[in-house]
C-alpha cells in the first residue's frame, strides 16, 4: 500500500470525509515554509446541525449566552480536524519525514498566525482551491459543490514523497447571488465577487465579522447539501 493510501485510510478511519494530497511547491516560501506538499483533510458538518441553525434565529448568540460553545458541532469538528493534522504530522515525523501541522494551536505557537490581522500566510482554503475543491464565495469562505461551505478543514505541510494534485482554482459560481451579503447582521461583507487576484479585504471586513455563521449555513450551496441529505433520511418529505 502506498504512503498516500495508508494516510488516507487512517484519516478516514479517524473520521475525515475527504483527504487530498496537494502540490504547493509553486507557492512562496513565506506560504509553504519550504515544503513541497500538503495534506488537506476535512469533515463535513451534519445536515441535522445545519437544519437546527437554519431554524434558530440567533443560534450562535444563544449558544454563547447559555455557555454551550464547547458542545457546538462546528467547534468540536474544528478541534477534531486540528488534532488529526497534529497526529498525521507526528506520524510522518516518526517515519523520518519533515512535517508541519497547520492546526490552530501550532500556527499560533510558531508565529504563523497574525492575531491582529486574523490571518495566516497559507489558509486551508488556499490549499483546497489548489486541490480543485471549489471557489471562494462572497462571504470569504470556501464553497464546494458537494457540501457548500459546511466543512471544517486542516492541513499538514510535508516533504514526504506524495503523489499530489494541482488544479487551477475553479471560477466562482456565485453569480448574482447576494444572500450572504443581505443577511450579514454587521455588514461585514462588501459584496464583491471573488477571482484569483481578489484579496480578502476586498470581500470582508474581518473586524466587523461576529462569526454568526449565517452566511455559511444559508449559502444556497450549503442549503442544497443539507436538503439533499435530509430528504434521503426522510423520503416521505420528498414528493418525488
Amino acid at each position: 500500500m502506498s504512503l498516500e493510501a495508508k494516510l488516507k485510510t487512517e484519516l478516514i478511519e479517524h473520521g475525515a470525509d475527504f483527504v487530498y494530497f496537494v502540490n504547493v511547491s509553486q507557492l512562496s516560501k513565506e506560504q509553504n515554509k519550504g515544503y513541497p506538499n500538503a495534506i488537506l483533510l476535512g469533515i463535513a458538518l451534519s445536515p441535522g446541525y445545519l437544519q437546527e441553525i437554519t431554524n434558530t434565529q440567533e443560534y450562535v448568540r444563544n449558544m454563547i449566552r447559555n455557555n454551550q460553545t464547547n458542545n457546538d458541532e462546528f467547534h468540536l469538528k474544528e478541534i477534531k480536524t486540528d488534532r488529526m493534522a497534529d497526529y498525521i504530522s507526528n506520524s510522518l515525523k516518526s517515519k523520518g519525514f519533515s512535517a508541519y501541522s497547520q492546526s490552530e494551536d501550532n500556527i499560533e505557537l510558531t508565529g504563523f498566525y497574525d492575531k491582529e490581522k486574523k490571518s495566516t500566510p497559507l489558509p486551508h482554503k488556499t490549499i483546497a482551491l489548489l486541490a480543485g475543491l471549489g471557489w471562494i464565495g462572497k462571504h470569504n469562505l470556501l464553497v464546494t459543490p458537494k457540501y457548500g461551505s459546511a466543512i471544517s478543514m486542516c492541513t499538514v505541510l510535508t516533504d514526504a514523497p506524495l503523489e499530489t494534485v494541482l488544479y487551477t482554482p475553479k471560477e466562482s459560481q456565485c453569480g448574482n447571488c447576494k444572500i450572504c451579503i443581505n443577511l450579514c447582521p454587521t455588514n461585514a461583507l462588501k459584496g464583491n465577487s471573488w477571482n484569483t487576484s481578489t484579496s480578502r479585504d476586498e470581500l470582508i471586513d474581518v473586524k466587523k465579522c461576529n462569526t454568526c455563521i449565517k452566511c455559511l449555513v444559508l449559502c444556497p450551496w450549503t442549503q442544497a447539501y443539507m436538503k439533499k441529505y435530509i430528504q434521503k433520511q426522510n423520503p416521505l418529505n420528498n414528493p418525488d
